[in-house]
């Protein structure tokens, strides 16, 4: 059995892309392990695509984790939190990082529960190797690139094979008429770029509210310890976050001058 997982970034959309064109041999599924605190940008995304996958026969489903909630209030006195907040310790003002629990939570138990119910559905034992989990890492990030730990299970890696980069990919993108889907990442993600950071609190909306909702909500979760942050810079998201127009300035717009954005990130 074979299957994509779909995070809707720019490398699984090419993954997917090449499947539906052809590109790449047919697999079984593409299957999205929904987080539900992506980018609305992501979502809209899906919707709009998820359709055109099917139309060029490809069967897309979606799963979700039991529980996917950013603190989990029945583990322990104070709760469990399933981020990788930044951490800095009352009593030495050392800094740190608690360990990310969230994609094996919200995305890597979701697809190995659809995996077991697909086999067994099937009638096909968890043997070694008998399914193949397509994962988007391209030849730039092949340092993330790991076997599976379920022997059942193989991972393999089709972008770092074919040695296409992030821009290689864009560029098959381009080349087909397909678009470029923004990146892929939990709107509260401590892993997010500072640049990333100052787009979300430009743009506002729900996702900079929910961002700084989730920031709010870990500070103190661990009393005895110190207080949580999302931002590297480990103070509140608003104070840690400034942008020139909290000082009343106005955004110029340079999209005009350069579409590529390396100009001025």
């Amino acid at each position: 059995m074979k299957l994509l997982s779909m995070g809707w970034g720019v490398q699984t959309w090419t993954l997917g892309a090449m499947v539906a064109l052809g590109k790449l041999p047919p697999v079984d599924f593409i299957i999205h392990a929904d987080t539900t605190h992506e980018h609305s940008g992501t979502y809209d995304f899906a919707r709009q695509w998820t359709p055109w996958l099917r139309e060029h026969g490809c069967t897309v489903v979606t799963v979700q984790g039991k529980r996917t909630d950013v603190v989990r209030e029945d583990w322990g006195v104070s709760g469990a939190i399933l981020i990788p907040a930044l951490t800095v310790e009352a009593a030495t003002g050392e800094c740190g990082q608690l360990r990310r629990q969230c994609t094996h939570d919200w995305k890597i138990m979701p697809i190995r529960r659809f995996i077991r119910e697909e086999l067994e559905r099937r009638g096909l034992k968890r043997t070694s190797g008998v399914v193949e989990l397509q994962l988007g890492i391209s030849a730039d990030e092949a340092g993330r690139m790991k076997d599976s730990d379920v022997a059942y299970i193989t991972n393999v890696y089709p972008l770092a094979n074919l040695r296409m980069r992030r821009a290689d990919c864009i560029t098959w993108l381009g080349n087909h008429g397909l678009p470029v889907p923004p990146k892929s990442s939990c709107t509260f993600c401590p892993y997010k770029s500072l640049v990333s950071w100052k787009e979300m609190k430009r743009v506002g909306g729900a996702d900079w509210q929910k961002a700084v909702a989730v920031d709010h909500a870990i500070r103190n979760k661990r009393p005895l310890h110190g207080p949580l942050f999302v931002h590297p810079n480990r103070r509140p998201l608003p104070e840690a976050v400034q942008i020139p127009e909290d000082h009343g300035a106005v955004q110029l717009n340079l999209t005009d001058a350069c579409e590529s954005g390396f100009c001025h990130v």
